[in-house]
């Protein structure tokens, strides 16, 4: 350890400060691990939306920093369980008594709904001062070889040298691009033929037009299109996310452009063939509103999320639709790996000697976080795009049969949930070991 209770030489370059970029961070500074979080944006900020994970996460945010659970508690609401309610029913969805709210329950399930920029204005004060460099848009890596750092360059004419890159750059992912090449299908995310309007609107206002169910999370789904609405906490009151999924057959123009102004009439006609309650409450949503294409990594799944000393986690690893609402939680899992394995490179370099011994540690644990996360986060790439076009009524197998619905999601949601995160690590441990013994370390 150095005077400042460090691990020996480590020295970790993490690529973006979103969700899972300080998430990684955090884990880090709890092992008193060094690393630089490097973000292309000249301020922090993340996008004004609700973001949900399930509640079984706690429990490795714990593990990976006590802060960030704490966090979490304290800016999020609890939801419970999957409530599917038929979007095209006729009815007046306000006046359903309590005891019928939802036509259909999935459960067990719990998870918290919170703001993403109320997420991460709690979590940034605990990263030091200085481990944040800001307006540093990533143009190469360049790998020197054994007993040399790897070397940044940014847009801006700087560098910077690090043992290791760990990349939580998104869907976009530019270090994916550098490691794959840009003409490699798997360097890009690919457009599911899904569609999300999203905002935010004054749970009041939701209140008028569904009664209880706006202080729920519920699932409206139908044929082509679906809704997901919940209510989360910001600064300034109480809001229900509501999130239009609408089916597209045509290809997204450019993948480097996810956005593109939207119009509520586009949602409007959609929904059309819904049920009253629903048209009003779409209503609700501006006039004029962001577009987003939803990608995801399904179509070309990567063989490995581990390139030598530089490693991808979050969605620039496994981007996945958001019908799971398990995106960012798989992403702070990963968080977790990584902290863990990268604790047991820096402890293993106490009896070594020489970067080269450094180096092939780093190697070692990155290809057991690989080895420990892939199968789990790529089933959830899978899962989540099965499940938008099933609430969308296009599976063949299930169609609009809520039964047939409720059993596969239910099916679904208990594999997401089962997660023993302890075994995992102690997965991801043996792995390393296995790993630095073939390496001769």
């Amino acid at each position: 350890m150095d005077d400042h209770g460090n691990s020996p030489s480590l020295d970790i370059a993490i690529i973006g400060a979103g969700v899972v970029g300080v998430h990684v961070a955090l884990g880090l500074l709890h092992r008193n691990i060094p690393f630089t979080i490097y973000e292309q944006s000249s301020r922090l900020k993340e996008m004004g939306v609700g973001i949900g994970v399930p509640s079984i996460i706690i429990e490795s945010m714990t593990a990976l920093h006590p802060d960030t659970a704490e966090n979490l508690l304290k800016v999020s609401n609890v939801l419970n369980n999957v409530n599917v309610v038929n979007g095209s029913s006729d009815e007046d969805l306000k006046l359903r008594p309590a005891d019928r709210l939802y036509d259909v329950v999935i459960e067990p399930f719990e998870f918290r709904g919170a703001h993403r920029g109320r997420l991460l204005d709690g979590l940034l004060p605990i990263i030091p001062p200085g481990r944040v460099r800001l307006g540093k848009h990533l143009e190469s890596i360049v790998d020197r070889g054994d007993g040399e750092k790897l070397v940044l360059q940014f847009s801006d004419g700087s560098t910077a040298e690090a043992d290791a890159v760990i990349a939580c750059d998104g869907i976009k992912s530019r270090v994916r691009q550098i490691l794959l090449g840009k003409d490699n299908p798997a360097s890009l995310p690919h457009y599911t033929h899904t569609s999300i309007y999203r905002g935010l609107v004054p749970l009041d206002k939701i209140s008028n037009i569904l009664g209880n169910l706006a202080n729920c999370a519920v699932q409206y789904i139908g044929q082509g299109a679906s809704m997901v609405t919940y209510p989360i906490v910001a600064k300034d009151g109480v809001y229900v996310n509501v999130a239009a999924y609408v089916h597209d057959e045509e290809d997204w123009p450019d993948s480097d452009y996810m956005t593109s102004v939207g119009k509520r009439q586009d949602v409007e006609a959609a929904f059309a063939h819904f049920g009253p309650s629903v048209k009003e409450l779409v209503k609700t949503l501006p006039e004029e509103l962001n577009r987003w294409a939803l990608f995801d990594s399904h179509d070309h799944p990567l063989s490995s999320y581990a390139f030598g000393r530089v490693v991808l986690a979050g969605d620039a690893a496994h981007a996945s639709t958001p019908h799971h609402g398990a995106g960012a939680g798989m992403g702070i899992e990963d968080a977790l790996v990584l902290a863990t394995v990268l604790k047991k490179a820096a402890d293993s370099l106490v009896s070594a000697q020489g970067s080269a011994s450094k180096h092939k540690s780093l190697e070692a644990a990155f290809r057991a976080y690989d080895s420990a996360r892939r199968e789990r986060s790529q089933w959830l790439v899978t899962s989540s795009r099965h499940i938008g076009v099933s609430a969308q009524w296009r599976d063949p197998e299930i169609g609009g049969d809520l039964d047939l619905y409720a059993k596969d999601f239910t099916e679904r949601l208990h594999k997401l949930m089962n997660y023993d995160w302890k075994d995992a690590l102690m997965r991801a441990t043996d792995e390393f070991e296995r790993q630095s013994e073939l390496k001769g370390e």
